[in-house]
């Protein structure tokens, strides 16, 4: 039997269906290439243009190695379609947007209520956060959104808290409960408070809620100031949005005493690589131990610029407030409903006035004045130089920023020597509560 010989490769040139599977093929490929080729097209095109709104952006004077913390709580942009979904309490007149519930002077007990620190040793993380997680709650932020027929409160935002003392004191981030209408907390378990609002210091980003409950899970405060660098802490929040409550981060102490400026205010903090993201704001840091030795309040998301003007990502920046401050501060909220904040109602930068005297060192000078103030009132005006304050030579803003907020009490008469054009003034200016300003 004779047998028809195979060569290999088949020669698709003598073979009509190799030959359509050829041409087939060829088509193909050559299509893909068409299609690899746009792309490049597209990719270097975009590409080109995005760095070039970046090296635009940095000529006008984005600065390298800019840091830049934020506040990590979840806000959310009510949608219209979706409004009648998370709107509740109807309010037909805009004008009766109620207040928050607050009261200002509450019951100077609440640390019989206080948490005592756990009596043993933890056998490993797992069991440290499941003792600690009833103890942490979440925190919504309520506001009016009009949509053209009604005012309604939303759900604006969201952050974390944690429960102080059992019969309901919780702690959060004053910027979590900023401009709320309303404040409800939501507990481990699931049920939903309305809250009362004890008391807010914006300086030290700290606010006291109440809610109307008993037998809560409260957690211990630690010692922040004998923490070390390199221990291991972990941070127990709602990122993101109230879907991922109780998500849990874990890290160190990566530096303690961070003195760090988040929009105008200037705190220290604890460093930590503990993630911490979108509403974790107001949630607690815990040591091995389950206590809290923090307040998780911020992050940094930039590390600065390389030089085409990219933005460098930072990686586990994360800070918190010590709970030692944080408990300082929470303490006087619960007895007083505010924390005495002595100012005089300027604001100082550190150059020099544009007609000062062509040998004036470099001296703060006052940027701005708030009207109605005490420094208004005591006649200081912009621009003014600052020479010394009751006699004292100071050449630098922090100087007199420190004066006055460690060295002056409300009610106090100070004398600012300033220089306004050639002359050389003193300012009789008496001290009062930046909480109360116009």
């Amino acid at each position: 039997m004779a047998h028809k010989p195979v060569s290999y490769p088949a020669d698709y040139r003598n073979d009509p269906t190799l030959r359509r599977g050829h041409r087939g093929g060829l088509a193909i490929v050559w299509t893909l290439l068409v299609l690899i080729l746009i792309s490049a097209v597209l990719i270097t095109v975009l590409g080109t243009s995005r760095r070039n709104a970046i090296r635009k952006a940095v000529e006008e004077g984005i600065p390298f190695g800019t840091f830049e913390p934020f506040y990590p709580h979840s806000t959310q942009i009510p949608d219209p379609m979706t409004e009648k979904e998370n709107a509740k309490d109807e309010l037909s007149d805009p004008t009766s947007v109620p207040e928050p519930t607050k009261a200002p002077v509450l019951d100077p007990n609440f640390m019989d209520h206080a948490a005592e620190p756990f009596a043993e040793a933890f056998k490993g993380l797992p069991d440290v956060i499941e003792a600690v997680a009833p103890g942490v709650v979440g925190v919504i932020n309520w506001q009016p959104f009009e949509n053209g027929k009604s005012n309604k409160l939303v759900e604006w935002g969201s952050g974390s808290g944690f429960v102080v003392t059992t019969d309901g004191y919780i702690l959060t981030n004053q910027h979590v409960i900023e401009g709320a209408k309303k404040i409800s907390v939501k507990l481990y378990s699931g049920d939903e408070h309305e809250a009362t609002l004890i008391g807010a210091d914006k300086t030290s980003d700290i606010a006291v809620l109440k809610i109307d409950a008993e037998g809560l899970t409260a957690l211990p405060k630690g010692d922040s100031d004998k923490l070390r660098v390199g221990e291991f802490v972990f941070a127990v929040g709602d990122p993101v949005q109230s879907e991922l409550s109780g998500s849990v981060t874990f890290g160190i102490i990566s530096a303690k005493a961070r003195s760090i400026n988040i929009d105008g205010f200037t705190n220290s903090y604890l460093q930590t690589d503990a993630a911490i993201n979108l509403g974790n704001s107001g949630g607690p840091l815990i040591d091995l131990n389950g206590c809290v030795v923090g307040m998780n309040s911020a992050k940094s998301v930039t590390a600065g610029y390389d030089a085409a003007g990219q933005a460098i990502a930072a990686e586990g920046i994360g800070f918190a407030l010590p709970i030692n401050r944080v408990w300082e501060i929470a303490s006087q909220l619960i007895s007083t409903g505010a924390v005495p904040r002595p100012g005089i109602g300027i604001t100082i930068t550190q150059y020099i006035a544009d007609y000062a005297a062509p040998d004036t060192e470099l001296r703060p000078y006052v940027n701005s004045v708030t009207p109605g103030g005490p420094a208004d009132l005591g006649g200081m005006k912009e621009n003014d130089v600052i020479l010394a304050v009751d006699g004292i030579a100071m050449a630098d803003k922090d100087e007199i920023v420190e004066y006055i907020r460690e060295h002056t009490a409300i009610g106090q008469e100070i004398t600012f020597t300033v220089l306004r054009g050639d002359q050389e003034l003193d300012l009789k200016i008496v001290v009062g509560d930046l909480n109360r300003m116009p």
